[in-house]
């Protein structure tokens, strides 16, 4: 019971949580995702690896396909970079590759630090 409890306040605070929170929540999850990965090559967990790696893809894809490209400038790059560490994720988990994942994350990191400064930013001012 206690679990469901946990789920229903997880839920609610998703579901009650700014557009900028909830980025910043998904951003977070990447996050957690790209670190079970890189922990699961390092004890050489290929069940761990693959649902690290299959986590961030899914993360990733739902970050790319949210972008509206014609709303500014810079989204067709960002989609770009996007489909770039979706492809090295992809790879990665394929040939059990921790280099390919590593080279998605170098892509990723900066994203991920803009998108939450950009987060803070309209919490700020929105």
């Amino acid at each position: 019971m206690v679990h469901s409890g946990k789920r229903s306040y997880a839920e609610h605070a998703v579901e009650t949580a700014s557009p900028s929170s909830r980025l910043v929540m998904i951003i977070d999850l990447l996050e957690g995702a790209l670190l079970r990965a890189d922990r699961a090559y390092k004890a050489h967990d290929l069940y761990e690896i693959h649902c690290g790696l299959k986590n961030a893809q899914t993360i990733v894809a739902l970050l790319r396909d949210s972008l509206v490209l014609d709303a500014w400038e810079g989204a067709r790059d960002v989609y770009r970079l996007y489909e770039y560490a979706l492809d090295r994720l992809l790879r990665s988990n394929l040939a059990k590759n921790p280099e390919l994942l590593m080279e998605a994350e170098e892509v990723l990191r900066p994203l991920m630090d803009a998108w939450r400064q950009a987060a803070v930013l309209v919490g700020v001012n929105g």
